[in-house]
C-alpha cells in the first residue's frame, strides 16, 4: 500500500511524501519549491545536478519523453535524513509502451524543511530498457535503447 504525506512521522517525512506525489502532476514548480537553492539531486549512475537551474532542466528533460508516479512503500527518518523504498512507474508520453515499474531507494537529506540533498539509487538498465530511451548524462532522453 503507498504511503501518503499523512502517513508521514515527521514534518520532514511530510515534506519528502508531498514532493513525491507531485511528479505524478509534474508540478516542476512544486517540485522546485521543496529544494534548497543549493540543493543536489543524483540518480545513480548518472551525475549530480546542482542547483534549481540544473535540477530543472533535469526534470523538465524528463517529462519530456515520460511521466512518472511514485509509489512510496516505505519511509524512515534519522534526524534530517529521509529515506524511502518506492517503485517509480514510468510511462513515456506517447503511450506506446506499458508503464515501467522502477524498484528505488532514495535518500534526501533535508536542512530548514527543504531537501538539500537527494540521492536515487536505481538499475538505470530496467528504466532504460522499458522505455526504449537511452538516458544520457546530459539528462536528454534519446530513443532507441
Amino acid at each position: 500500500m503507498a504511503l501518503k504525506p499523512d502517513d508521514a512521522g515527521t514534518d520532514d517525512e511530510r515534506t519528502v511524501l508531498q514532493f513525491l506525489d507531485m511528479w505524478k502532476a509534474r508540478d516542476v514548480e512544486g517540485m522546485l519549491a521543496a529544494f534548497t537553492d543549493d540543493a543536489s539531486y543524483i540518480d545513480m549512475p548518472l551525475p549530480p545536478r546542482r542547483g534549481l537551474a540544473e535540477i530543472r532542466t533535469y526534470i523538465e528533460a524528463l517529462f519530456t519523453a515520460f511521466g512518472v508516479e511514485i509509489e512510496t512503500l516505505h519511509i524512515a527518518s534519522n534526524g534530517p535524513v529521509i529515506f524511502t523504498e518506492r517503485v517509480d512507474y514510468l510511462t513515456l508520453n506517447d503511450g506506446s509502451r506499458p508503464p515501467v515499474p522502477l524498484p528505488v531507494t532514495g535518500v534526501m537529506e533535508m536542512r530548514d524543511g527543504k531537501i538539500a540533498v537527494w540521492r536515487d539509487y536505481l538499475d538505470l538498465g530496467t528504466a532504460e530498457a522499458g522505455l526504449g530511451l537511452k538516458i544520457r548524462s546530459d539528462a536528454e532522453p534519446e530513443a532507441g535503447a
